[in-house]
Formats: C-alpha cells, structure tokens, sequence
C-alpha cells in the first residue's frame, strides 16, 4: 500500500513541530527462514561471507567459518555412516527388514527408516520393527537390534548437527560487523 510522504514539517496551531519520517530501511541482518540450514552453510563456506561478517579475529583459526566448516564435515560423516549403515542391513541374507536412506530435497532433513522387503514394501514403524526382531533368531535379532539403535543415534545426530547450523547462522546474522581501525602508513 502506498501512503503519502509527510511533510518533515508541520505547522499546528502555529506552533512548529518537527515530524521524524520513517526511512525505508533494508535490515540485512533479518532472519528470514531457512528451510535448509545445511545448504545455507555451505554456501557461506563457499562464499566465506560469515569470515567477513562475524569474524573480528579471521585469522587466529577460532572464527565462525571454522566451526561451520567442522559442522559440515560432520554432518557429511553422520550421512555417509547413514549410507553404510542401510547398505549392511541390506546384505542380509533372509532379512524381513531393512534400513532405507531418506533425504527430504525441500529440507535437506536426511534420517534412516525401516522398510519392508515384501511385495508391500511399507515403512514399518520403530516398535513394530522392535517387536518383529523379537521374532528372529537370536544372534540375528541381536544384529538387527544393534543396528536399530544405531540407526536412531545417527539420525539423532544428524538433527543435532542441523540444530548447532541453524544456531550458527543466526549467531552470524545477529552478531553486529566488527570494523577496526587499520593504521596508515603516511609517506
């Protein structure tokens, strides 16, 4: 909606008063929301732009970059265990179950589920699959129980990392640039 400029000063009564116009101002360092705070990190490793933003101390290694970088690798290490998980539990031979890799593309959300390997190949839920695996051997339920659990650990892990990402983002956003006065050699 489009409103009339006021005049900066108004006249009442004979009396004059100073009226404060409202200036457009662009917040750049607004939070809008981030569906993807995977993507977002590395698009300001690539691009560096939180060193220049947030960092007073760029060079000492102890910067935003670094940590967002760290957090990377490890979300990209927890993914990969992900993927090696889900192809062992496919390995096995006579298996009922086993683990599927599942990337929301919108989110970047990624986390392991168990899936049926019958002509149905539904996703059985965690206490179903707990109650299934009671019905196997023993040595094969210890397996499949073994890794159960560590397929919740990791996508607790992965959701864990997300969250340190998301907070690092807004850490970088809200955290005010430092500038520092740099000598100049006269002469």
């Amino acid at each position: 909606m489009n409103l009339p400029q006021s005049n900066p000063m108004v006249e009442r009564d004979g009396v004059e008063r100073a009226v404060v116009e409202r200036a457009a101002v662009i917040n750049r360092t607004r939070l809008e929301p981030v569906v993807n705070p995977a993507q977002w990190a590395r698009q300001a490793v690539s691009d560096q732009a939180c060193q220049k933003q947030a960092d007073a101390k760029a060079f000492t290694g102890r910067g935003r970059l670094l940590e967002l970088r760290q957090l990377l690798t490890e979300l990209d290490r927890t993914v990969e265990s992900m993927r090696q998980l889900a192809e062992a539990t496919k390995q096995v031979p006579g298996g009922q179950m086993h683990l599927v890799l599942h990337i929301k593309s919108s989110s970047g959300l990624t986390f392991l589920r168990w899936r049926e390997r019958s002509g149905a190949c539904r996703h059985v839920p965690w206490p179903e699959a707990q109650e299934r695996f009671a019905e196997l051997a023993p040595k094969t339920r210890d397996w499949y129980g073994l890794a159960s659990s560590q397929a919740v650990l990791l996508n607790e892990r992965h959701k864990e990392l997300r969250r340190a990402i998301a907070t690092a983002r807004k850490v970088v956003l809200k955290g005010a640039p430092k500038v520092f006065a740099r000598p100049i050699p006269l002469g």
